[in-house]
């Protein structure tokens, strides 16, 4: 992590800031300061990780820079031999030299997660730069000609909050569709992925680097060439991020993006003797009459692959534990809960599938609606055949038609009324944007450069690195490396047409990599997981349901019509509760922890 300020004017202002930032991030002992003239601030060396000061931060006098890094560049070595620097250097010399030789737009070259600082004092130069994906967040204001930043964007609100009304699109996440760029505060930004930031004493400027949107589709590209490319390219995607300080380990399921993606990773550890593969499923749970039990995928995964499977032990206490801790893990229950596993088997590198669904492994989404406006009919009805005209219909009306018109299916309008019930009438409505960014597009290609756009990828990156750097825990994201994402908007959609597999590329890639029964698994949904998670939220309702009196005196629950909902829990207590039982209980549970959030971030202590 790291946050600083940089000031022309006086800095004493900006030494208490930093200060108060500092004290809200509360990691006192593993903070490094660092002052220059017109600049203070820092960096954090966690003790369970293996990065040392080198690794972020590194400062040339002569030549007027200093560089504060907060990642990872991955193509360290490439860019050193195309640029010839002999020597083997530190990222951050790395990004120094680049950035001498090239100015800011080196930057376009880079693959990493990354949020760094350029600074020059003797010209008066700062830059913010944030990777090309979004994998680390990087927060920013300017007050009084003064540019804070920090990676810590919670803290670094807290800091500047001032008793402000905190943006309730922020809080009501959980219970609607929002625009997740936004932070708690009005007044502090996040540079958005694939930007950079100046500042030389006055005003900002952001400069956009990365626009997949120019990348055109290569209609020369044939299916065995498109294969060879994304394999090798996946290949590598997980090599370059394998780092042998680390000890690894990764998420598995019976998915076949965590799986190939562990898969792959195992091999690169094979000195280690034992590779752990962390599951959200539970440890200890039956389901009756059930047809599907991811474990048990998880566990043939597992054996044949040389993982050591370990399952949740997420308790009903524990669970109502981390509703309390909604500021640190932002409903990411079972990651938080996973994460002390993680620990306790001193696993400080996660490899994770997150990503996949929304380039390398893509579903069907987009690829028949190429194929109309396209024109290549024949090869839509080999498809879709006419023998079932019925289910045909509906799949036009809610994969191609609804999507191109800007249509919802009732289905999801629904879901979006039951998941906003117990919110007042101003608040319910979703982000339009969001919503057009999730359900709405008129090509595959243009699918993918939402998805970017709809910033769920980002936001789940932002907030596991954050709950993950507290615990010496770094993620890494093969699926979400930018070649993937470059070549995949390149793909014609034909090309995806090959076999009639879900999900084809990655199915075909991992033959002989993942074990059949995974490889050709099409179950995206755990039952055994959902019913447990389910009867965990039901208890925890339950408990909330004895306190709702404790939600009402929230003042910053304003936006939450608890007149509804003591109507549905009185009702609810009574056996006449009609609508299903699942929507209070999530609602119960959301608000809850809103409020738990509320509390520590209005908190004057750490």
């Amino acid at each position: 992590m790291i946050l600083g300020a940089i000031t022309f004017q006086s800095s004493e202002k900006s030494d208490t800031v930093i200060s108060k930032i500092r004290s809200f991030i509360d990691l006192k002992d593993i903070f490094q300061p660092v002052e220059q003239q017109n600049f203070t601030g820092g960096y954090y060396l966690h003790h369970n990780l293996p990065c040392k000061s080198d690794d972020l931060i590194y400062t040339d006098i002569q030549n007027d820079i200093l560089v504060l890094l907060s990642g990872y560049i991955y193509n360290n070595s490439e860019l050193a031999e195309l640029h010839e620097i002999e020597d083997q250097v530190s990222d951050p010399e790395l990004i120094a030299r680049l950035f001498l030789e090239d100015g800011p737009e080196f930057v376009e070259k880079l693959n990493g997660d990354f949020a760094f600082l350029i600074y020059r004092k003797r010209k008066g130069e700062s830059y913010l730069f944030r990777d090309h994906i979004g994998i680390r967040p990087l927060g920013w204001t300017l007050e009084n000609q003064t540019l804070f930043f920090a990676t810590e964007i919670l803290a670094f609100c807290r800091a500047f909050a001032k008793g402000n009304i905190i943006d309730s699109d922020y809080l009501l996440g959980a219970l609607k569709y929002i625009d997740y760029k936004k932070t708690p505060d009005k007044d502090i930004y996040k540079l958005l992925p694939g930007h950079y930031l100046t500042y030389f004493g006055k005003g900002v400027e952001i400069i956009r680097y990365w626009q997949p949107e120019k990348i055109r589709i290569d209609k020369k590209l044939r299916y065995a060439q498109m294969l060879s490319d994304l394999q090798s390219i996946l290949n590598d995607s997980v090599k370059i991020r394998c780092d042998n300080r680390f000890s690894a380990g990764a998420h598995v399921t019976g998915g076949i993006d965590s799986g190939i993606v562990s898969a792959i990773a195992r091999k690169h550890f094979h000195h280690q003797e034992r590779f752990y593969g962390f599951s959200w499923s539970p440890a200890q749970f039956t389901r009756e009459n059930v047809k599907y039990d991811e474990r048990d995928l998880v566990v043939k995964f597992c054996e044949e692959t040389n993982i050591e499977p370990l399952f949740s032990t997420l308790s009903t206490d524990e669970f109502t534990g981390l509703i309390s801790s909604f500021y640190r893990n932002h409903g990411f229950y079972s990651e938080d809960s996973i994460s002390q596993q993680e620990v306790k088997t001193n696993t400080n590198l996660i490899f994770s599938g997150w990503g996949g669904d929304e380039f390398l492994s893509t579903g069907d989404r987009g690829i028949d609606m190429d194929l109309l406006t396209g024109f290549n009919v024949r090869l839509f009805f080999k498809r879709n055949p006419l023998k079932r005209p019925v289910k045909l219909f509906r799949y036009l009306l809610s994969f191609i038609i609804f999507p191109f018109f800007g249509i919802l299916d009732r289905e999801t309008g629904k879901s979006f009324k039951e998941d906003a019930r117990y919110l007042k009438k101003p608040y319910k409505h979703s982000d339009k944007e969001a919503i057009a960014d999730f359900y709405f597009h008129k090509s595959r290609r243009q699918l993918h450069l939402k998805m970017l756009e709809f910033y769920h990828l980002q936001d789940r990156c932002e907030h596991w690195y954050i709950m993950g750097f507290r615990k010496g825990i770094e993620y890494r994201y093969p699926l979400l490396d930018k070649r993937i994402i470059e070549y995949m908007l390149k793909v014609p959609s034909e090309l995806l047409c090959e076999t009639v597999q879900f999900r084809p590329i990655l199915r075909e890639i991992g033959k002989g990599v993942l074990p059949e029964a995974v490889r050709l698994n099409s179950d995206k949904s755990d039952p055994v997981y959902w019913t447990w998670m389910n009867g965990l939220l039901k208890s925890s309702a339950l408990m909330i349901m004895k306190d709702i009196n404790i939600l009402k005196n929230n003042s910053d629950l304003y936006f939450v019509d608890f007149e509804e909902l003591d109507k549905d829990i009185n009702k609810f207590k009574t056996n006449q509760l009609k609508l299903d039982h699942r929507i209070l209980f999530k609602a119960l549970v959301n608000i809850q922890a809103i409020h738990e959030f509320t509390k520590e971030y209005r908190s004057s202590k750490s």
